[in-house]
């Protein structure tokens, strides 16, 4: 938790909160709550993303437990001056496009892939950041509203893929903790409502392109699809049994956006991610699971974009 003298500094400038762009339930849940959490300390906050939001469900969730959250773009020109917070992300990462002064805080649970200095920094190898935030209220003594609670439970909840991935004892730990004061019902009936109809043309495109060898299972959804759907299909295809690591990847804007899941112990998937898009973009993650993007000045280059895909990938197994 910040100490009283960076509490008294935050005071001094606009605090922003970022999230990574395209941000999902535990991006905006660890900055909801991270925001009234400070905000108990007379600092007022502005959450900030990148990119849009996609998902139906997303925006439920925000009216839901009254969380708001502004595009980056309506503030981009007052960073440099400012104090700004990064939630579930780190500078320089694939996910995250931001320009900013010095006065820069990191509060993460990624793996740490590029040598960033930040005035202080929290970044922890467990399974949700919403869980790094409810221990800022456990060691802090405050109780949280039910919002608040409400929001960080099913943060968590998501990230873990309902503790299946990445879970860690701190992450139940934490989840007990904030469990009493959640609205549970209002959790679990955004958790059951995720999909659209609209969703399953991807689900069916990606079944329809599903390409199996060794361990991997490729799936291609030959349109844009919001990045957090590609994510939705590439936990479904891990279910299978023959698939120890999915890919499953769609083009959004003028990228190509990725979503890995490993089940194999041996494959960490933000490292096998990362090695195989390191010459046409960028990627990395959890050892279970991963996300990245194909540049568009490569995505020109390319004839043929599964056989490059599977190509890279495998040959990125293999060095591992």
């Amino acid at each position: 938790m910040f100490t009283e003298e960076q509490l008294n500094h935050f005071k001094t400038k606009q605090v922003f909160i970022h999230t990574h762009d395209f941000p999902d339930p535990d991006a905006f849940a660890s900055a909801y709550g991270l925001s009234e959490l400070l905000k108990h300390y007379g600092i007022d906050c502005v959450i900030c993303y990148g990119g849009v939001i996609e998902r139906a469900s997303l925006i439920q969730m925000l009216k839901v437990f009254n969380i708001k959250a502004s595009p980056r773009t309506n503030y981009e020109n007052q960073f440099f001056n400012a104090i700004n917070i990064l939630v579930d992300s780190q500078l320089n990462n694939a996910n995250i496009a931001l320009n900013c002064g010095d006065d820069v805080y990191c509060i993460d649970h990624h793996p740490v892939f590029n040598d960033v200095r930040y005035e202080w920094s929290d970044i922890r190898p467990v399974g949700a950041c919403a869980s790094i935030i409810i221990s800022y209220y456990v060691e802090a003594g405050i109780t949280m509203s039910k919002d608040v609670a409400s929001a960080l439970c099913y943060g968590l909840k998501m990230d873990t893929n309902d503790f299946n991935r990445g879970c860690t004892r701190f992450d139940i730990q934490m989840f007990d903790a904030v469990f009493e004061y959640a609205d549970y019902e209002q959790v679990t009936y955004i958790n059951q409502n995720q999909l659209e109809l609209d969703d399953f043309k991807a689900f069916k495109a990606a079944i329809n392109n599903v390409v199996t060898t060794d361990e991997f299972g490729f799936a291609y959804i030959p349109f844009q699809c919001p990045s957090t759907l590609v994510a939705i299909i590439s936990d479904f295809l891990l279910s299978t049994k023959e698939v120890k690591i999915s890919v499953v990847y769609s083009k959004l804007d003028d990228v190509v956006k990725f979503s890995i899941r490993s089940e194999d112990n041996n494959v960490h998937a933000g490292n096998l991610i990362r090695l195989a898009l390191q010459d046409i973009g960028n990627g990395g993650g959890h050892p279970t699971m991963a996300g990245g993007i194909i540049y568009k000045k490569y995505l020109d280059k390319i004839d043929n974009l599964e056989d490059t895909v599977k190509h890279i990938f495998i040959e990125a197994y293999k060095k591992m």
